[in-house]
């Protein structure tokens, strides 16, 4: 108890070490994520995977994580580090930078911290990114940069800071495709104040503009000789559970959107009644024009988004799709209390305790989830043991490396780039996968596939890959290697085939000789 009455008074007195508890909260977060699991989630295991290439376009989503991942991978080789590293340090800088934009527009410094720490408080930001997302982190890193700039041109009209605008609005677009109704609701938020409206119209949005669409071109150009792909993959998703019946989706649709409206500011809420008690209620008719701007951009990018939905006939619109326009919510809230003038002399530790618990709690959460779960037969994506499956393969041929290895799944894949990190790994289902050249094909290679019980033969879909590639699958010896889930102790296992490929020592007729 002394020692959080010692934090509580530390924080009441200086409310930038908040920032530096963010920063001890990220450090640990890669930490533990570090320490919990050798095996990934489905956004990790994408990413390890595509971190292979760097290309203008990766399928459905915009490629700016895709590049950033590349580069550090390039930089210290692939690792759970690695792919930690970049979703934490995205998640830091958005805090760091959604301080900044709070700090342009609030009188009252300690709602900065405030501000900052309701970002932690976000679902999405605390429980969702610890789990498994990317893109929409990156989203979440664009918002706040976009908010700053936004909040820096309205305050502060400087050709530079309307060039920082448009960047953040190109880095934006080539985040996650929905960024864009953040910049359009928030120009369409500002035109009814007047004395704001002209930042709008001034001769300097011009270049500001040029700055994003140069920033977007090279995707651009992509998304244009690839619509289909860069679409359909997210339509199909918010149309999951269509019927058929247009009224009855649409409706679906609209029901997913209010409850993940509700299950997005809730939380929020209740940490900001926390903090403040009484004062919260009685802000809610103070105003300001940046609590009007910035209500206004939340409430335009909702309607926008149940429009879309409208139009697309979605069934489903979950709560990280509404990450990016819900993370405004905590700086509309300070905004209502500065504008009221509420006290805030103890709302800084009184948020702080349970917005720690929360964030500490789901990393802890999660690391003692893969040990516990499996005791009980819960097994979780980070308890699949493909690590140890292709490690165990390894030992059969001492002294020979595949130099590519031709997975079924991402899963697999991505932990073929963890133990091989100089082989080539193939994905048949990422069409861009650039495909082996006659030098590669007589290198020795490894075929891993999830097998099914009372089945070893290579899936049908695997062989066609493997001819397309200019092998013949039939020369092929296959094998089933059964191994224990992660943490089981030996209890469940799960069944993983596999085949080696050419080279010296092994099948040398496995590929065609043209």
């Amino acid at each position: 108890m002394r020692a959080i009455k010692r934090i509580s008074d530390a924080l009441a007195r200086r409310p930038d070490l908040i920032l530096w508890l963010i920063a001890a909260y990220y450090v640990l977060a890669i930490g533990f994520r570090v320490l919990r699991s050798e095996a990934l989630e489905s956004d990790e295991a994408e990413q390890l995977y595509q971190s292979q290439f760097f290309l203008m376009g990766y399928g459905r989503q915009p490629p700016l994580y895709n590049w950033l991942q590349y580069g550090v991978i390039q930089l210290i080789g692939p690792s759970i580090f690695a792919i930690s590293l970049v979703k934490n340090l995205l998640l830091f800088f958005c805090c760091v930078l959604y301080g900044f934009a709070a700090r342009l527009v609030l009188k009252d410094q300690r709602l900065t911290a405030i501000a900052m720490l309701g970002v932690i408080a976000l679902p999405a930001v605390s429980i969702l990114a610890q789990r498994d997302l990317t893109h929409a982190v990156a989203t979440l890193f664009a918002v706040a940069l976009f908010l700053y700039a936004f909040l820096r041109t309205l305050t502060r009209p400087s050709l530079g800071n309307y060039l920082l605008t448009g960047a953040a609005v190109g880095i934006g677009l080539i985040a996650k495709y929905n960024f864009v109704i953040v910049p359009v609701a928030a120009i369409l938020a500002t035109l009814p104040e007047p004395d704001l409206r002209k930042r709008v119209f001034d001769w300097r949005l011009i270049p500001a503009l040029i700055v994003a669409a140069l920033i977007c071109l090279p995707h651009g150009l992509w998304v244009l000789g690839n619509f289909t792909e860069a679409t359909a993959g997210t339509i199909k998703v918010m149309r999951d559970d269509a019927t058929g019946n247009a009224v009855t989706d649409r409706l679906t649709g609209l029901g997913t959107l209010v409850i993940s409206v509700l299950g997005g500011t809730l939380p929020i809420l209740a940490f900001f009644l926390i903090a403040f008690r009484r004062p919260l209620l009685s802000t809610w008719r103070a105003t300001s024009p940046w609590t009007r701007v910035i209500g206004r951009t939340i409430f335009l990018s909702l309607i926008s988004v149940g429009l879309i939905g409208l139009g697309l006939g979605a069934t489903t619109i979950s709560e990280k799709w509404l990450s990016p326009f819900l993370l405004l919510l905590p700086l509309y809230l300070c905004l209502k209390l500065d504008a009221a003038g509420a006290d805030t002399t103890d709302a800084i530790p009184r948020m702080f305790l349970p917005v720690a618990a929360l964030a500490l709690g789901f990393i802890a959460y999660i690391s003692l989830g893969n040990m516990i779960g499996p005791r009980f037969g819960q097994y979780t994506k980070e308890n699949f043991p493909s690590g140890p499956f292709i490690r165990e393969v390894l030992t059969e041929q001492p002294g020979t490396k595949p130099a590519y290895v031709i997975a079924d799944d991402s899963s697999l894949a991505a932990s073929a780039r963890l133990e091989l990190p100089d082989a080539r790994v193939l994905l048949p289902s990422f069409e861009q996968t650039p495909p082996l050249d006659e030098a590669e094909k007589i290198l020795p290679g490894l075929v891993i596939w999830r097998a099914v019980q009372g089945s070893g033969e290579i899936p049908a879909y695997l062989k066609a890959y493997i001819a397309g590639q200019g092998g013949v699958p039939e020369n092929l010896s296959p094998a089933t290697l059964a191994v224990p889930y992660l943490f089981s102790n030996g209890r469940d296992s799960v069944l993983f085939g596999y085949a080696w490929v050419g080279g010296a020592s092994l099948d040398s007729t496995s590929f065609r000789r043209d």
